[in-house]
């Protein structure tokens, strides 16, 4: 798969406007999780990626453990309204 059409997944799956968004929401994500993983995990997950994106997952720096914080902190605080998904998942069947 090549990047633009996985970007293109992310778009319509979110109903974002663009592409530009959707890479915005994969960067945070892939981001988060490469600040989760173990560096071993992170890199076995880089090798068993097509090459376009094994290159994108690459390119995103973990994010900061002060992000984790000051998210935590918000929702804590309930500042960040919870508002209900519009279509299924699995936790909201």
């Amino acid at each position: 798969m090549k990047l633009e059409g996985f970007l293109g997944i992310v778009r319509e799956g979110l109903g974002l406007e663009s592409l530009k968004e959707a890479d915005r929401v994969v960067r945070v994500v892939v981001g988060a999780l490469k600040s989760t993983l173990p560096e071993d995990k992170a890199t076995a997950i880089a090798e068993a990626l097509p090459e376009e994106l094994s290159t994108g997952w690459e390119s995103v720096a973990p994010l900061l453990e002060d992000f984790f914080e000051r998210a935590e902190m918000f929702l804590e605080e309930g500042e960040i309204p919870e508002e209900k998904p519009q279509y299924p998942t699995i936790t909201d069947g």
